[in-house]
Parts: structure tokens; sequence; C-alpha cells
């Protein structure tokens, strides 16, 4: 019996230490983050560009922690940004107009709404569109597997290449999800057992290359690449390996309960949705104004 309690005390031990010592623990990570030079001037210069134009962004949950950042990000800037959440056709000016999306777990009723938005009522004027899967959207239960969320994906977007030309599509890699914290992860690390997210984020990752691949060249918000870049300056990414791939996860510094973003990461990704935004907004304007020139 000491020897069984003996051997238990030392599971616990080295379970806590395991705990502890996760991949790039957040302390000392958050400090650095929280203590990050950004360009302020250049961010202000990409938000004042935004400020001009029509946009449209369809999204659940983790679109709100990224407007959440981006509401904070332009008081910080001094840069006022028009957010309005919008039901149908959006009010006449500049705006981010943006709305929930059909329903978690059914992609299939989120590309339909997102061709509403752009077909009906109108059809709106907008600069850029673009619109967010969920986590929720692509794991081993739901009903479309890799293939079928790319192919639907790409047809709504071959649609709207001829019903709106005219707006610029953004396509948005998918977010992803964290280890369990704490306690839970510990004691699968130590009996070799793979955390219940990797075979879902497996999925993810597999859709968001391709979608890299199938619309390379194009905008492309990296909400993933920003979700798996540690906060430490380093840019090193959480991973997880499997097969011999590299594979992408949700840094656990970047989130409370496994899937949303804390205010750390939420104004790093508002950083890169105001970036990818008015990159493309430029990349837009860069041909009328050679087309006048000549």
């Amino acid at each position: 019996m000491k020897k069984r309690g003996l051997l238990w005390v030392l599971v616990a031990t080295l379970i806590l230490a395991l705990a502890g010592c996760g991949q790039h623990e957040g302390k000392s990570a958050m400090r650095e983050a929280s203590g990050s030079g950004e360009d302020m001037e250049s961010i202000a210069e990409n938000m004042r560009t935004i400020a001009k134009a029509r946009v449209l962004f369809g999204h659940h949950s983790v679109g709100r922690n990224i407007l959440a950042g981006l509401e904070s990000l332009s008081k910080e800037a001094g840069v006022p940004l028009r957010i309005v959440e919008i039901s149908g056709a959006p009010p006449n000016g500049p705006g981010i107009f943006h709305t929930n999306i059909g329903q978690n777990r059914d992609p299939v009723s989120k590309t339909e709404m997102f061709e509403w938005l752009l077909t009906a009522n109108g059809k709106p004027q907008y600069d850029i569109a673009m619109m967010k899967f969920c986590y929720v959207d692509l794991e081993q239960d739901t009903p479309l597997g890799v293939a079928e969320m790319i192919d639907l994906y790409s047809r709504m977007v071959s649609k709207l290449r001829v019903t709106r030309p005219e707006v610029q599509l953004v396509h948005i890699t998918m977010p992803l999800r964290a280890e369990y914290p704490g306690i839970k992860r510990a004691v699968k690390r130590f009996f070799g057992l793979a955390p219940g997210q990797h075979a879902n984020n497996i999925l993810r990752n597999a859709f968001n290359d391709a979608l890299r691949a199938k619309y390379s060249g194009e905008p492309i918000f990296e909400l993933a690449g920003v979700e798996s870049t540690l906060p430490d300056g380093t840019r090193t990414r959480s991973t997880f390996k499997h097969d011999g791939e590299v594979i992408y996860t949700l840094a656990n510094d970047y989130t409370e309960d496994g899937g949303h973003l804390n205010k750390v990461a939420q104004r790093i990704a508002a950083i890169a949705f105001v970036q990818t935004l008015a990159s493309t907004l430029e990349a837009r304007k860069e041909p009328r104004e050679r087309v006048a020139e000549l």
C-alpha cells in the first residue's frame, strides 16, 4: 500500500509539473505581448484607410471577439471606425457592417445567408465582403467534411464573382481550438492520450491548407495564423505533430475557454484584420490610379 501511495504521489507531482510547463506558458508571454511595440502610426494609417470603405463581415462569436478588439484599437489609435450590426441592407456611408450568418454547425446556412446579404435588398454597395466559418463547423461529427466544405465555399465564391464582380472578396482561414487547459491536458499528456481537439484541428488545418492553395494570390485574412502564433515576439507557433505533419492550434495564451479570444488575442487579431483590409483596399485602388494616369 505504501508503494502504491508513493506511486500516486509521483504521478500527481508529474501531472502538476506538466500542467505548469505547457507549451510556452502564458504569464511571461502575456507580459511581453502587453509591452510589444507595434508601429501605432502605421496601424492608425491603415485604420484611416478602412474608415473610408464599406465592408461586409459575416461571422459568429470569434468574429465578435475580433470586432471587440477593433473597437478598442480604434480608441487606442484615435481613429474612429463606424461598426454597425445589420440584419439586411446596410445604411449609407462607410462602415464595417457585420452580422451573425446562419447557424453554427450548419455551414450551408452560412454561405446562403452571406450570398443573400450581397444579392438581395437591391445589391447593397460594398468594397469588400468577407465571411468566416466557425471552428464548430468542421469537426469529426459535423455533416460536411473538408472536401465538401471547400466545395461549398468555392461554389458560393464562383456565384458571387458573377453576381457581384465589383465586390472584392477576402477569404478567412478557419479559427482553431486550443488544448484543454490545466489538469485535464496534463493527465492526457502523462498517459500518452491525444487531447480531444487534436482530431478536429487536423480537419481545420486541412481546410485552411486547401483554402490557401485554391485562392493563392488573393486576399486572405490569416485568422488561424494569428491564433497559432505565440505572443512572445519569437513568431513561434502553437503546434503538435500528426503522422509527421505539423498541425497548428490556438495558443493557450490567447483563450480562457479553448476557443474564444481573450483581450490580448482580440487586439492582435484586430491589428491583422486592419492590415489585411487596408492592403486589399490599396491594391484595389492602384489599378484605377494607373488608368487615370494614362
